[in-house]
């Protein structure tokens, strides 16, 4: 089987998870309360807009003006991009709160509950995808914590279940551009047997872990299942705006 592997853009980064990330993936960043390491999934996500790929963002847990402040800390203008055409919202968390803000790049799944809410993602999905034409799709979830949360974990689990298995059947019978998913979980909100679930689906995984240090952050390729992967630590500063990533050697 060959293997696909499209570089994030972040050098060295796609030098930890051994080339870059898999087509067809998803690509898991685990953090918790006091960390930034959220900020490196906005950092890639622009990084494939910025190649003409075209952005889908699923959003669980925050009022679509907060999500637009958190991307402006590292110059990201989603409200531009939505304007522009490179990018859409699938507002479920304002859809819970009954909330459709009318902005033509935000999109509502209307009232949901679990039996209702996978067809319908789906079905708004594939009508995004309609008006992206051929551009590769690169989606960007915030967050899986805020997914448990609208359900409850164990229901969260088997949307997500029945969710991969329709992505496999898609893949074996639709002719199309792939997606690679980038996924972000606060690990304090949510059970440790949760994040092994989702650590199961994810062909890459991050991790961030605080140090003592305000600002630095342990960062730790923990998968890839790229051939040219070795698990690896970096030192991940976020400061101004802007992310560093030092690659710690012959610590692992």
């Amino acid at each position: 089987m060959e293997l696909d592997v499209i570089p994030t853009g972040i050098k060295e980064l796609d030098a930890m998870l051994g080339g870059g990330v898999l087509d067809d993936s998803i690509v898991l960043l685990i953090y918790e309360t006091n960390s930034f390491g959220w900020v490196l999934s906005i950092e890639m996500f622009r990084s494939f807009l910025d190649r003409g790929c075209f952005g889908v963002i699923t959003n669980y847990s925050l009022p679509v003006g907060l999500l637009e402040k958190y991307a402006s800390m590292v110059g990201f203008d989603l409200e531009e991009k939505g304007n522009s055409g490179e990018l859409a919202i699938i507002d479920v968390f304002g859809a819970v709160h009954g909330m459709d803000l009318g902005i033509p790049y935000v999109y509502s799944p209307g009232r949901i509950d679990s039996s209702t809410f996978l067809p319908k993602l789906v079905e708004l999905y594939y009508g995004i995808l309609r008006k992206a034409g051929d551009r590769k799709p690169i989606g960007l979830t915030v967050g899986m914590d805020g997914f448990a949360k609208i359900f409850d974990e164990e229901t969260a689990m088997k949307i997500l279940r029945r969710n991969v298995m329709m992505k496999e059947a898609a893949r074996l019978r639709e002719e199309r551009v792939r997606p690679i998913n980038i996924m972000i979980v606060n690990r304090d909100r949510v059970s440790k047997g949760y994040i092994s679930w989702l650590f199961h689906y994810a062909e890459h995984v991050i991790d961030f872990e605080p140090t003592e240090r305000p600002g630095l952050e342990r960062m730790i390729i923990r998968k890839s299942i790229l051939p040219d992967f070795e698990p690896s630590m970096a030192e991940f500063v976020y400061s101004r705006g802007q992310i560093k990533i030092r690659r710690i050697r012959g610590l692992l």
